[in-house]
């Protein structure tokens, strides 16, 4: 994985670059130049610089991977092997081999960690690999890297993935972001449990709108997910409107 660039510098960019310096030699891209004014010692380099190297990760939102491949699909170097880290894995895994030249290799991947809990280590912390295009000895290659950080691999499909996604993220993320609507009162006087629920929507709410709504858009096990839940609450509103009603 060495030289490495990273294109997309938000909040996981910024932890990629963070944690991967001081191991292999990382440069920077993204269109936003208030990063370059406010991170001066980073190497940020231009588009078609970074496209040329041999080792590329997408820290880019789902929707903009469409773009980006668009982008590199005429510049990119033909023995590149290209990661992203999406939290979704069907869609941009289907744009990336669509979009980029068969010679190209592609691993899909979901950190299952961010700025918060991985703010000192990657140590003991999931990662996701989704092998889509890559010969063997250069995944096991990847796979030794990240195990360097202390990282546990897991190996899923796309579609294993997301179904499994729906669930364990995007529905915590979706209680996340209605319970921050209701008037939840701060107080000394409460329960443990209830102290973190507290934390975990303060947490949630950290990410990104954009990052709640992709993980519903792109991910197509996401809308089950919502309707069974819906169901849920309605079939125990119901019982509790009955016990009232009895008394």
């Amino acid at each position: 994985m060495n030289p490495l660039g990273i294109i997309g510098f938000g909040r996981f960019g910024q932890l990629l670059y963070k944690h991967l310096k001081d191991q292999v030699e990382v440069v920077v891209y993204d269109p936003y130049k208030r990063y370059q004014r406010k991170f001066s010692r980073v190497p940020f380099v231009e588009f078609p610089e970074i496209a040329r190297l041999p080792h590329l990760i997408l820290a880019v939102p789902v929707a903009a991977i469409d773009e980006v491949a668009r982008k590199l699909k005429g510049i990119i170097r033909s023995d590149a092997l290209v990661m992203d880290v999406c939290a979704v894995k069907i869609y941009p895994l289907q744009v990336l081999e669509k979009e980029l030249p068969e010679s190209v290799e592609i691993v899909g991947s979901h950190p299952l960690f961010g700025p918060d809990s991985a703010a000192d280590s990657f140590q003991n912390h999931i990662l996701i690999l989704t092998p889509v295009r890559v010969k063997q000895e250069r995944f096991r290659k990847l796979r030794e890297f990240w195990e360097g950080f202390g990282v546990q691999i897991v190996e899923m499909t796309p579609a294993e993935q997301d179904r499994l996604m729906a669930w364990s993220l995007a529905l915590t993320h979706f209680l996340g972001r209605a319970l921050i609507r209701l008037p939840l009162p701060e107080t000394s006087v409460s329960t443990r449990d209830y102290q973190n629920l507290l934390k975990l929507v303060e947490k949630i709410n950290r990410d990104t709108v954009e990052l709640f709504q992709d993980m519903h858009r792109f991910n197509p096990y996401t809308k089950e997910m919502r309707e069974v839940l819906y169901k849920s609450i309605a079939d125990l509103k119901s019982e509790l409107d009955g016990i009232q009603k009895m008394e």
